[in-house]
């Protein structure tokens, strides 16, 4: 055994017999406050941790390399809190402070679902799109990279890079070729709109990235210069984007109420938004269409709607809920800890990435391959996902219509929500 090896098992054994120690000191002192520092709690685990290191050093077939023990450790720590969280290493730390691999150059947006990255929402005509990738597209490999070896930091940093360069995918639920995605700077989708039926303003919100909101807010009011009578928001398909993009969005519909607000530790509040009366776009009776599809901002608008009673939210329960703040916590080495700090919670306090948005008119498609929403990023779980039925498949969330299917079960069904109140209200 190396003299390194022995120092580091001595150091922190001393450190489990010193606690040891005083937590038997403090559990047999007369001050409630020391006695509740010996209660179990997080160094309850460091006997646990050195008995573990102690067995891969004495008893292990080679002699390990204890910096990958440790960094392995220290990434399944986050691994066991939510998908946001990550263990950085110190280039990666560099990186992040240096604000690389933020622009989009693939148009995907990835989630996790068991572990494996998973394709949430694509850009239209992006390089992902045109590359032959499609919503529902589970990701096993990213340049020869196993994604169930990755937290979704690292997902996004190997899908990040230079424009002009390329990366390349496996995916697990179609067995075809590699595809290679050419990267490239990736536009706003633009904002469609048509009229309906009974002149209802549909608008298809695209993703909510920077400046999307003030996109959607020209769309409604060209809608309704045609004529709409009322409008329908399809949010399917946004999904992650700017989250103040969609309060932003929320506040064009709203005249007061509260559209968000971000929770911290013990859910102690930190912070609300609240609708601005002078913002509001339109008094118009309104529907929102979500499914598998909307995450992130979109979460936001559509919940915002629903529980101020402005609209009604048609479609499946939300699965990808994306609305959290993370915080760099440096360590000594130059390596951090990138917590989540902070989640996004909607009027009535549901957690967006537990609860996500229950539409009040539940539409579920036959289509669509049944899936509980504790298996999505929101609970991930690596260490016991289904048993596939062969090598390399796994569980796989279908979020689009089968080939040859043209029935738009949600949008019917938010036509006929809208026509129901428009009969309702006063000539």
């Amino acid at each position: 055994m190396s003299i390194r090896v022995k120092l580091t098992l001595i150091t922190v054994s001393a450190f489990v017999a010193l606690y040891s120690i005083v937590g038997g000191m403090l559990s047999t002192s007369n001050s409630s406050f020391l006695r509740a520092l010996a209660q179990p709690g997080p160094y309850q685990q460091l006997r646990i941790f050195d008995e573990v290191v102690n067995k891969i050093v004495t008893d292990y077939v080679e002699k390990p390399d204890l910096q990958k023990v440790r960094v392995g450790a220290l990434r399944g720590l986050t691994d066991g809190l939510d998908p946001y969280s990550a263990y950085l290493l110190p280039q990666q730390v560099k990186d992040y402070q240096a604000g690389k691999g933020t622009t989009d150059v693939t148009g995907m947006v990835i989630g996790t679902y068991y572990g494996f990255a998973y394709v949430i929402a694509l850009v239209p005509n992006s390089p992902a799109e045109k590359a032959g990738i499609r919503v529902g597209d589970v990701v096993e490999y990213i340049d020869g990279h196993a994604t169930r070896d990755l937290d979704l930091y690292d997902v996004r940093t190997l899908l990040a890079g230079n424009p002009g360069t390329t990366v390349e995918l496996s995916l697990t639920n179609r067995k075809t070729e590699k595809i290679k995605i050419a990267r490239a700077a990736v536009a706003n989708a633009p904002v469609e709109t048509k009229l309906l039926e009974a002149q209802i303003g549909y608008v298809k919100v695209p993703i909510l990235k920077k400046g999307q909101a003030e996109a959607v807010a020209i769309a409604v009011r060209d809608v309704v210069k045609k004529g709409a009578k009322s409008l329908l928001l399809d949010l399917r398909g946004s999904a992650g984007g700017e989250l103040q993009e969609g309060v932003t969005l929320a506040d064009y519909f709203l005249k007061s109420g509260m559209i968000v607000k971000t929770m911290g530790r013990k859910e102690k509040q930190l912070a609300a938004f609240e609708a601005k009366p002078n913002n509001e776009l339109t008094e118009l009776p309104v529907a929102v269409i979500v499914d598998r599809t909307t995450a992130g901002a979109a979460e936001i608008v559509a919940a915002a709607l629903m529980e101020n009673q402005r609209g009604d939210v048609v479609g499946e329960r939300t699965i990808f809920g994306m609305g959290s703040e993370q915080q760099l916590f440096p360590l000594d080495d130059g390596s951090a800890f990138l917590l989540t700090v902070a989640r996004y919670a909607s009027p009535n306090g549901k957690i967006f990435m537990t609860d996500n948005v229950m539409p009040n008119v539940e539409v579920k498609r036959s289509d669509l391959a049944d899936v509980n929403p504790d298996d999505a990023e929101n609970k991930p779980d690596k260490t016991n996902p289904p048993a596939p039925a062969q090598p390399g498949q796994v569980p796989l969330v279908i979020v689009g219509p089968k080939s040859g299917s043209g029935d738009d079960l949600m949008l019917k069904k938010a036509v006929e929500t809208l026509n129901a109140k428009m009969k309702k209200r006063p000539a």
